[in-house]
């Protein structure tokens, strides 16, 4: 499709009719592909049939791509109300009719507003063509105050809001199928209120981990004014004394939690615009900078083996926590953000894999200089090295790293000097070609 050549803020895919249901597919398979896409999507249908069953309405409820459907049906019209049993409705539906709108994203609260529209409505095959109408009168009394046409409205706003919501669909709140309306509107209100209800019990859970983030900067702290120069990365993945294990507790504890969110995250439990709220961005954010070296740290100690699942990066053995902050962070923008060097070193890291890398470049080095290893396979690992020094290099100059990558004994000055080294031993220039910078 070449969506991905060039930026986008955002893309929307529509269609009304059999046409919503060709947009609808087309998004799924962009939301689905190994690659999904790196822009938001938004798929908006009119008047769309539904597309599949119930497994997989169920398994697009509860993922996070749920939020990305947008299915926009007049009360009046044939299509998307055919009475078919095995198919089930996926996504955020907004009802419309002349008196306004009423939103539901839980699919079986949708799947009972059909059954009650078929019970009462009266089909129209021409309904299709007024959905431009509805869209301009739902626009309009966005701007102006609802009256209330049903006797006296409810001193309760909840209760105002419900019966409003009823009327809205064309029915009195006394009729028999505007209370049937009601009790649909009311359940999938209550689903709605348990997402808002568990992100705040999360907001109180991420107050109870903070001790465990302050434990692990307490620790890179006193590991960057240590004597022993090595920085809390190598301090962690070197020794085992009684701190490294407390500081290994908080690590474990922080991971546990961040995980939950993860999990809740994936399986739609959570508001849709959770992670557009800049407490979670950056919570996440300044977890993942401090925590995720100590991650690396702990891999390349107990787990990493050349014969095994690979490196850090590799082979899925990086947290699937640490590639949805990535995610967020990219959509706010963040990391296009044009950078200007720092006056100061950063408290963090800013690439939170770079030790990561730095592992991987050691073991490059090491093959190169080994004399196992055959020309053409030489020539690859060095075309790598060089780019992961300019890389080093640059974040170096930027000052978007921490002073424990700079630590005389760190991994990194380490693995430097033993390169300075073998192109001094070997001839090699000493200034590299920026061209040859590694992608990150």
């Amino acid at each position: 499709i070449g969506l991905e050549k060039e930026d986008r803020e955002q893309v929307v895919i529509t269609g009304y009719s059999t046409g919503g249901a060709v947009a609808a597919l087309t998004a799924l398979w962009l939301l689905s592909v190994p690659l999904s896409p790196s822009y938001p999507l938004l798929c908006i249908t009119f008047g769309s049939p539904l597309l599949g069953n119930q497994s997989l309405s169920s398994s697009i409820s509860q993922s996070h791509v749920a939020q990305n459907f947008c299915h926009v049906v007049s009360i009046h019209d044939l299509v998307p109300r055919r009475n078919d049993e095995q198919l089930w409705p996926f996504g955020t539906y907004l009802f419309c009719s002349d008196n306004g709108g009423v939103c539901l994203d839980n699919a079986a609260s949708v799947r009972r507003m059909f059954h009650i529209l078929n019970s009462t409505g009266t089909p129209n095959i021409e309904e299709r063509q007024r959905y431009e109408h509805y869209v301009s009168t739902l626009s309009h009394q966005f701007l102006i105050s609802r009256s209330f046409h049903s006797g006296d409205i409810s001193d309760n706003s909840y209760e105002a809001g419900v019966a409003l919501a009823v009327e809205s669909l064309g029915f009195s709140v006394d009729h028999p199928s505007g209370v049937s309306a009601k009790e649909c509107i009311e359940t999938a209100t209550r689903m709605s209120r348990a997402r808002i209800e568990r992100a705040s019990e999360l907001a109180i859970e991420l107050g109870d981990v903070l001790p465990s983030r302050l434990d692990i900067q307490w620790y890179k702290d006193s590991c960057d004014a240590s004597p022993k120069k090595l920085g809390y990365y190598d301090n962690f993945k070197l020794y085992s004394n009684q701190r490294e294990l407390r500081v290994n507790m908080s690590r474990a504890k922080l991971a546990k939690f961040w995980d939950r969110v993860y999990d809740m995250v994936e399986t739609n439990e959570l508001p849709p615009d959770f992670d557009f709220e800049l407490k979670w961005l950056f919570a996440s954010q300044f977890y993942q900078l401090l925590a995720e070296p100590l991650d690396i740290a702990y891999f390349y100690k107990y787990k990493y083996s050349k014969t095994g699942n690979g490196h850090y990066m590799e082979n899925g053995n990086r947290p699937k926590r640490y590639l949805l902050f990535d995610k967020w962070w990219k959509e706010k923008g963040e990391c296009h953000r044009v950078k200007t060097a720092r006056t100061r070193y950063a408290s963090t890291t800013q690439d939170t894999c770079f030790w990561a890398k730095v592992e991987e470049a050691k073991e490059w080095l090491d093959d190169v200089r080994s004399e196992g290893t055959n020309e053409q396979r030489r020539a690859l690992l060095w075309e790598k090295i060089v780019g992961f020094e300019i890389y080093a290099d640059t974040l170096v100059k930027m000052k978007d790293v921490s002073l424990d990558v700079l630590a005389e004994n760190s991994s990194y000055r380490v693995w430097k000097k033993k390169l300075t080294e073998f192109k001094k031993d070997n001839g090699i220039g000493m200034v590299a070609d920026e061209s040859d910078a590694m992608e990150t």
